[in-house]
C-alpha cells in the first residue's frame, strides 16, 4: 500500500489523460475486487456469530456442577474477548475496502455513461471525478467512509448483540466472582492488549477517511450487487 501511496504523490495528477486502453481492465479487475471483498465480510461476520453461540453455549452449559458465573468461565470469556474483537477490526477493514471498490466502480460507471453525452463539460467532470477516485481511493488507499460509519455497519450487521451478551456476561462475572490471583492476572493482561488494541485500530492508515470533491457519492437505499 505504501508503493501505491508513493506512485499516487510522485507520479500522477489529476489531469494526466485517462488510457481507453487501461480503464475496461481496471474495471474488470476492480468488480472482482468488490466482490471478494463482499464475500469476505459476509464469511467473517458468519464466523463471528457462530464463534459468540459457540462460547456463550460453553460457558452457560458446561460449566459443571458450578453454574456460571464461575472463576473458569470468566476466564474462558476473557481470553475471548481479544478474539472477538479482532474479528471486529477484521470486519471493519473488509467494510472499508468494500467501499472503497464499490466507490471505484461507481466513478467508473459515471464514467462509462457520460461517454456518449455531447455535453463536454459532463465528461470531462465525470473524467475528472474518476481520476480523483482512483488518487484517494487506490493510490493513497484512503477510505470512502468515516471510522466510526464503518464501526456502525458492522454492530449493525453483526456485531451488537455478540459485544452485548458477552460483556454482559463478563461483567456479571467481575462483580459475582471473588478476587484471586488468577482473576486479578488475566483481567490485567486481557485488559492491557484490549487498550493496544483499540489504539491499533482506531490509528490505522487505512481508516483515513477522505471525500472525492468533484462529484458527490452515488447513494443508494440498498446495496448494488
Amino acid at each position: 500500500m505504501a508503493e501505491h501511496a508513493a506512485a499516487g504523490e510522485s507520479g500522477t495528477t489529476l489531469n494526466r489523460p485517462l488510457s481507453e486502453e487501461w480503464l475496461p481492465l481496471f474495471y474488470a479487475r476492480v468488480t472482482d475486487q468488490f466482490s471478494l471483498s463482499r464475500q469476505s465480510l459476509h464469511n467473517t461476520h458468519q464466523w463471528v456469530i457462530t464463534l459468540a453461540i459457540g462460547l456463550v453455549t460453553a460457558v452457560l452449559a458446561l460449566s459443571g456442577q458450578q453454574a456460571y458465573p464461575n472463576e473458569l468461565g470468566l476466564v474462558t470469556l476473557l481470553a475471548s474477548l481479544p478474539l472477538l474483537f479482532r474479528f471486529f477490526v477484521r470486519s471493519c477493514l473488509e467494510c472499508a475496502i468494500q467501499h472503497r471498490w464499490r466507490r471505484i466502480r461507481d466513478a467508473l460507471d459515471r464514467y462509462y455513461y457520460s461517454l456518449p453525452e455531447t455535453d463536454t463539460e459532463s465528461c470531462s467532470q465525470a473524467a475528472q471525478c474518476l481520476r480523483e477516485t482512483i488518487e484517494l481511493y487506490y493510490f493513497a488507499w484512503k477510505s470512502p467512509m468515516p471510522l466510526g460509519k464503518i464501526a456502525l455497519e458492522n454492530l449493525r450487521l453483526a456485531y451488537a448483540w455478540p459485544f452485548l451478551v458477552v460483556l454482559a456476561l463478563i461483567a456479571w462475572g467481575v462483580v459475582a466472582v471473588p478476587w484471586t490471583s488468577l482473576k486479578i492476572t488475566v483481567t490485567a493482561v486481557v485488559s492491557a492488549f484490549m487498550v493496544y488494541e483499540v489504539w491499533t485500530f482506531v490509528t490505522y492508515h487505512g481508516f483515513k477517511a477522505a471525500k472525492c470533491t468533484t462529484f458527490p457519492p452515488i447513494t443508494r437505499s440498498q446495496p448494488r450487487v
